[in-house]
């Protein structure tokens, strides 16, 4: 039928479709400054401090990984607003997807790239990582932007050139957002080694080496990464949402195992085609290294596999089926309405919980911490407050105060009282590791010098008496 409609371009209604998901998304999203990365949160600093030319002490915690290069533009126009940071979030995932879509759709095929794309969008992960503004959207679009780039390059090679700069930029991105980020510099040395331009390979060998040595030396390395997560707890994330819990019980270790053996099958089918193109070779590579990690963004590389070449495998062993759209489509068709009513219900779970002001143990413990900084500045203190957090970022962002690292190791309760000097509480997660000798210095020190002001499931608030504001100070 020759309608208006039918003459609208395809894109404008991917652009429509993208909108609307767009709004649902923000929707469902926690509108508190809780609950968000740590890295994440250490990049917004980082951006409002450089916008508004005022010092701060997060700059003590070294240079943040290389979000701030997207978040930029939020800290220009909505300085100190964190939604503004979680709608360039949704608009990135979009862009990621677009750039994957469009990527399948000629290197794979049509009819997978788009269901692929559409259970992707609303998969309860991808709400949660921009819930956070985890790294896993932003890693998402350098993969597909480093592809794309490499396929404009070789259209019209030219040595240094724009193309070249960007693939060298997209590098150093890459490499700082997560150890799976080191696969696009890898992927890439091993396309110019096996399908080289002239002389032009040891141009990229030496411009890909001197990028990622010198985004490491920048930020030395990666901050806030737990290695050797059980990926069990990942792979469940991918249909039942993040959880905080170590405590995983039968279900999600089931609906991890289950995944497992779906990317394993994914990756047996499809190995061949993943190798075939950069993208695919970047993905594969970093669904190898992330694994030493095991968090949530490997477990959404995870998924971007199994859904943009498990769906191609599908339609490929479907279409070769005699027994009509039934039986080709039948058993895709299926799953399709199984994972998308799982995802639904699941964000729908998620919207819940952000309007009932659920929160993570940790970020419990953090609002406590505001909570009775605030009733301090409501008394008449005007005295500037000093914290010491295992969490920086997300405390001085719930406190709207100065937050520094913990102090190191203390060889005994005189030099920890020095090293605490002029900072006013301490908050951590004495079950950490990491953070058993600070917990041991604290034990031994002095009657009447800290006080325990609350020991909560996500950790400890310890307030330094010698430090305390004047309450009575006006």
């Amino acid at each position: 039928m020759n309608t208006w409609l039918s003459r609208i371009p395809n894109k404008y209604w991917a652009y429509f479709a993208l909108t609307i998901w767009g709004v649902l998304s923000f929707l469902l999203l926690n509108k508190t400054p809780y609950g968000i990365d740590e890295g994440a949160a250490r990049a917004l600093l980082f951006v409002w401090s450089v916008m508004d030319n005022v010092i701060s002490p997060i700059v003590t915690s070294g240079i943040p990984d290389f979000r701030t290069v997207f978040l930029v533009p939020t800290g220009f126009l909505w300085t100190g607003n964190v939604l503004a940071a979680k709608i360039a979030t949704i608009l990135i995932m979009s862009g990621a997807v677009w750039a994957i879509h469009a990527w399948r759709q000629i290197n794979g095929n049509a009819e997978s790239a788009l269901l692929a794309s559409g259970l992707l969008l609303v998969s309860p992960l991808v709400i949660d990582q921009i819930d956070t503004i985890s790294v896993a959207p932003f890693l998402l679009l350098t993969f597909a932007l480093g592809a794309w780039s490499d396929k404009v390059y070789r259209e019209a090679p030219l040595v240094f050139g724009g193309m070249y700069f960007a693939q060298m930029f997209l590098c150093m991105i890459s490499i700082t957002l997560h150890p799976a980020g080191v696969a696009y510099p890898l992927a890439l040395m091993w396309t110019w080694h096996k399908t080289p331009i002239g002389k032009q390979k040891n141009f990229f060998f030496g411009g890909v080496i001197f990028s990622v040595l010198f985004a490491l030396l920048l930020t030395l390395g990666w901050h806030n990464i737990e290695w050797f997560t059980n990926p069990i707890k990942s792979l469940s994330s991918l249909i039942l949402g993040s959880t905080s819990s170590t405590d995983l019980g039968a279900f999600r270790w089931f609906t991890g195992l289950v995944a497992i053996v779906i990317l394993l099958l994914v990756l047996w089918k499809q190995a061949g085609n993943l190798c075939a193109d950069l993208l695919g070779r970047t993905l594969l590579a970093a669904l190898a290294l992330g694994i030493l990690i095991g968090d949530d963004t490997w477990g959404l590389i995870a998924l971007t596999i199994c859904l943009y070449w498990g769906f191609s495998s599908l339609l490929q062993i479907r279409s070769n089926s005699s027994s009509g759209f039934f039986g080709q489509r039948g058993i895709i068709l299926l799953i399709l309405f199984i994972l998308s009513t799982s995802f639904m219900l699941v964000d729908k779970a998620h919207y819940k919980k952000s309007q009932a002001g659920d929160l993570a143990p940790r970020d419990i413990l953090i609002k406590s911490l505001a909570e009775n900084i605030e009733g301090i500045s409501t008394e008449g203190s005007k005295k500037p407050l000093l914290i010491a957090s295992q969490w920086p970022g997300l405390t001085m962002l719930a406190c709207r105060c100065g937050a520094i690292p913990l102090p190191p190791p203390a060889k005994d309760e005189q030099a920890l009282l020095g090293m605490l000097r002029g900072i006013n509480y301490l908050i951590f997660d004495p079950r950490d590791p990491s953070n058993a000798p600070l917990s041991h210095n604290l034990a031994v020190i002095g009657a009447g010098k800290i006080d325990t002001v609350a020991l909560q499931e996500g950790g400890v608030i310890v307030e330094i008496k010698d430090s305390a504001p004047d309450k009575t100070a006006k």
